[in-house]
């Protein structure tokens, strides 16, 4: 039987191999320029699994092929280490420590036609698990809507908040809010902003953004749970999915390389949270974390998986601070009130 599987694993290596030295180039190509790239770069997640897999196999029958597998994870050990963290040993978080959090809550509003008094259990559902948490002293909230976080700040009794109307991104904080605006994306339906928060003595700039989404989430969510492979309607609707998927990710560059930019001219130290709509493994991480300390891979412990929908493996939402500032700790929430789970940090300012 091992005759007939090795040539299939042999052939299965080299794909895999191929299609992750892709994944590694994918950091540095904009998708704006050459959007298919971006793809492997996504992939990277499975990626990695494939080659665990392989190298088990290849182990198993002590075959050089195993060392081949280890040692393209060793090449793009950053890239591992960005998706599962490795930091088990425990850091005392300080009482003056800030811990900030960012929740894409957009899944929340699945029952946009609910009647309030059942919207009013949700956030009061909402607020508990931040209770139970511990209350981050600033929470960046995107996909969200003006009635609830409003309501959720009197219900967690935070003193300030900046919002845009009715747009979907808002800071809720403790400290007071000196100013802030809308950040001017002109390609997106989402809401990206800044605000600039006075902690102490120190002015700090908080960025909270939902990079371009590539609303694929529906037809994903039909192609895997309804789709049969053999159809010719489901290849038709993979096809639809991976252009929206490219005409987003090219946009999202665009987007990265602007708030890259805005970033990199701040007066203030800053703190970049949200959902970038994109891996560790992507041109838009490796453009807005110039210069910045990724909080998980810095802190953070087992896998960092931020997106609880059809796709899974997925680190999509981060938390970016300034150098200057001290990451005492990281954590992923697996809380399943939204299809992403809440992200948070421990800052010392």
């Amino acid at each position: 039987m091992q005759y007939l599987l090795r040539p299939v694993l042999r052939v299965a290596s080299a794909v895999v191999i191929v299609c992750t030295l892709l994944a590694y180039l994918a950091p540095f190509v904009s998708p704006a320029l050459f959007r298919w790239i971006a793809f492997f770069g996504t992939a990277f997640p499975w990626l990695l699994i494939a080659h665990l897999a392989l190298v088990g196999f290849w182990a198993y029958w002590r075959h050089r092929y195993a060392l081949y597998h280890i040692g393209m994870l060793f090449l793009g050990w950053q890239h591992v280490v960005a998706f599962v963290g490795l930091n088990a040993g425990r850091q005392d978080v300080p009482n003056d420590a800030v811990t900030i959090a960012s929740h894409n809550a957009g899944g929340l509003f699945t029952g946009v036609h609910l009647e309030p008094e059942e919207w009013d259990s949700i956030i009061d559902s909402y607020a508990r698990f931040w209770e139970k948490e511990g209350p981050p002293a600033v929470l960046c909230l995107q996909e969200t809507g003006r009635n609830f976080f409003l309501k959720l700040r009197a219900r967690m009794d935070y003193p300030y908040i900046f919002e845009l109307g009715r747009a979907g991104t808002a800071v809720l904080s403790r400290y007071p809010i000196v100013r802030g605006s809308a950040l001017p994306f002109q390609e997106t339906e989402n809401t990206s902003m800044w605000a600039d928060l006075q902690i102490g003595r120190r002015i700090v700039r908080i960025y909270n953004v939902h990079l371009q989404s590539n609303k694929v989430t529906g037809d994903t969510r039909h192609i895997v749970e309804e789709a049969p492979l053999d159809s010719k309607d489901t290849w038709k609707g993979v096809s639809k999915v991976l252009r929206k998927v490219g005409r987003a990710t090219a946009i999202r560059a665009r987007q990265a390389d602007l708030l890259s930019d805005l970033m990199a001219s701040s007066p203030y130290p800053v703190v970049l949270c949200g959902d970038f709509n994109d891996t560790p493994t992507s041109y838009v991480y490796s453009r807005l974390s110039e210069g910045l300390r990724d909080t998980f891979r810095e802190r953070g412990f087992g896998l960092g998986i931020t997106f609880a929908g059809p796709i899974p493996f997925l680190r999509i939402d981060y938390i970016l601070c300034d150098p200057r500032l001290k990451i005492y700790s990281a954590q992923v929430l697996r809380d399943r009130h939204s299809d992403h789970y809440p992200v948070t940090a421990a800052l010392g300012f």
